[in-house]
């Protein structure tokens, strides 16, 4: 007697296609709420956006690419790049009366 698997086979390629199905459909909400988010901060004052650590041409920006890029990630990653690069206006440089060395930031 012989006994095939043929359904498990079946069933196991629409079990995955749902899988697939579902993250598209998730990310596909995600990006749309996103979306949505970015349009509020567009409605922001720019007061508002620099406290964010934005300017409006860059929310702006974030909302003029291409509908399936997530314009929330894409003003993260500004923000990130300017906080990496807005280090400390100026760098104080204190020789101890020992000879030591010490380094200190000066915010102006």
């Amino acid at each position: 007697m012989t006994i095939g698997f043929a359904p498990f086979g079946v069933l196991s390629l629409v079990l995955r296609a749902g899988r697939a199905t579902g993250r598209i459909v998730v990310q596909a909400i995600r990006l749309w709420q996103n979306r949505r988010a970015a349009h509020r901060l567009a409605d922001l004052d720019d007061r508002m956006l620099k406290d964010l650590g934005l300017t409006r041409t860059e929310v702006v920006g974030a909302l003029a690419l291409s509908w399936r890029d997530d314009p929330t990630l894409h003003l993260a990653g500004r923000r990130g790049l300017k906080a990496r690069r807005g280090s400390p206006h100026g760098v104080v440089r204190i020789v101890a009366s020992d000879g030591r060395r010490l380094e200190g930031t000066l915010a102006c």
